[in-house]
């Protein structure tokens, strides 16, 4: 008699696919920001752009970037430590970028990214993150079944 079992397709765990642009959409849509690109490479989360930023009764807009390193899972959220924003190390930028319950949530230089939100995600109601791997142009996690 043959049964199905997941774990003869997936192997160690179901692999999802998060695209830098579908990580920039995300943070368009979510934050407003509409100036923003994201790079992904086997170390690094980078983004880069512009903010606009109200100080007294001027609008300017300042150049960003911000290089994020990933060094946490727990459930389906991965932390990310903040390794370096130019030119201006300010945390108003972050909480602007990051501060977007459910999908980012940024505290003591730390952006948490709740997998959970993400409808790709979403669609699969078991499982925890299992691993992760940045990769050029990707985030490749695997959650387990």
């Amino acid at each position: 008699m043959n049964t199905f079992n997941p774990s003869n397709i997936f192997g160690n765990g179901l692999p999802i696919t998060l695209t830098a642009s579908m990580l920039e959409r995300i943070i368009k849509m979510k934050s407003g920001e509409q100036d923003v690109k994201v790079e992904i490479t086997p170390k690094y989360i980078v983004l880069f752009g512009r903010t606009e930023v109200k100080k007294m009764m001027f609008k300017k807009n300042v150049p960003f970037r911000i290089t994020l390193k990933p060094v946490h899972v727990e459930k389906r959220t991965i932390s990310f430590e903040l390794v370096e924003m130019k030119p201006i190390d300010r945390n108003f930028i972050n909480q602007k970028i990051f501060n977007r319950p459910p999908f980012f949530e940024f505290e003591n230089r730390m952006i948490k990214m709740n997998f959970n939100a993400w409808n790709i995600v979403k669609r699969i109601p078991v499982g925890t993150i299992k691993s992760y791997e940045l990769a050029e142009g990707a985030l490749k996690i695997k959650l387990s079944l």
